[in-house]
């Protein structure tokens, strides 16, 4: 009897815990217009990782959060093939955009998913982060092949036509990251510079790197395009210590900030969290989601 008890109580504070978190992520008020933007990192399917941490075996967790948050954008990195046929299942309100690293469906994916019911997609498309973006092919020293997913939609509630990128940048190659970054921030300024644009994924990269300098706008190269992007999340918690994405499913976050949200500045953020819910101490991934509610000025 005392064990049952036990298991009871046990139950209901996880089950009180894990809605606590997610009250908290509703705490501001979604207006009319507002955009939910969440960008996560499942973790590759084919990594050897302890059985549990295997994708079989913490998929539901992933779904969790993303169905509990319930993004209108949402990027994804380090995503094989059938983890993404797998998650268009789970979630038919979502459109997906996006090709493999190693083209069509070679590779991991920075896909895309966005609501079918609010946004309109107007265009779409990848590139790779290379000498030559247009074919499959990588350099700088990259350890892999690294691409880049964009989407342009047109948002049925604010009437606007909002482009999203979404990348995961090298871990090996610090030129390549720069360069990468260097290579988004000027496809933006060719195609999405006089709208609002979003740019967000895994990038590898600490907050006092070059790669953030470059996306932020701060560099002072000729060659480079000063658009203006922000940290949605330092935005609203600009002293927050303890904000590491990495985590290696121990649930540490005291390393590095390496996956963003990266917002042009004239777009207003509501809202902006790392999410760092677990189930029995069982992570989602190896990284921590990060979110964002904005609000496009009219």
């Amino acid at each position: 009897m005392e064990k049952k008890v036990s298991f009871i109580v046990s139950s209901a504070f996880i089950f009180l815990w894990t809605q606590t978190i997610f009250q908290q992520l509703s705490a501001q008020e979604l207006i009319a217009g507002d955009l939910r933007v969440m960008s996560f990192n499942i973790r590759n399917s084919h990594a050897r990782d302890e059985d549990q941490n295997k994708w079989p075996n913490r998929k539901e967790l992933v779904y969790e959060v993303i169905r509990k948050y319930a993004p209108d954008i949402l990027g994804l990195q380090e995503v094989n093939r059938f983890q993404l046929d797998e998650i268009k299942q789970v979630f038919p309100e979502y459109e997906t955009v996006g090709m493999g690293s190693k083209g069509d469906s070679n590779g991991q994916f920075s896909s895309i998913h966005y609501s079918k019911k609010r946004f309109t997609k107007k265009e779409s498309g990848d590139f790779w982060l290379s000498e030559t973006p247009s074919k499959v092919s990588k350099d700088w020293g990259s350890a892999h092949h690294r691409i880049c997913t964009w989407v342009a939609l047109f948002d049925k509630e604010n009437q606007k036509i909002i482009y999203s990128y979404n990348t995961h940048l090298d871990d090996g190659s610090r030129k390549a990251r720069e360069n990468s970054a260097q290579l988004i921030m000027k496809h933006i300024h060719k195609n999405a510079r006089t709208n609002p644009f979003i740019v967000m994924g895994d990038f590898n990269a600490p907050e006092d790197s070059t790669v953030l300098n470059y996306i932020s706008g701060g560099s002072k190269l000729p060659s480079l395009p000063h658009l203006h992007a922000v940290d949605s999340y330092r935005i609203l918690h600009p002293k927050t210590k303890d904000v590491g994405t990495y985590n290696g499913f121990t649930g540490k976050s005291n390393g590095p900030k390496i996956d963003y949200i990266m917002v042009k500045s004239d777009i207003e953020v509501i809202e902006a969290s790392i999410l760092k819910s677990n189930r029995k101490g069982r992570h989602p991934s190896d990284h921590f989601p990060v979110t964002a509610q904005l609000r496009i000025k009219k």
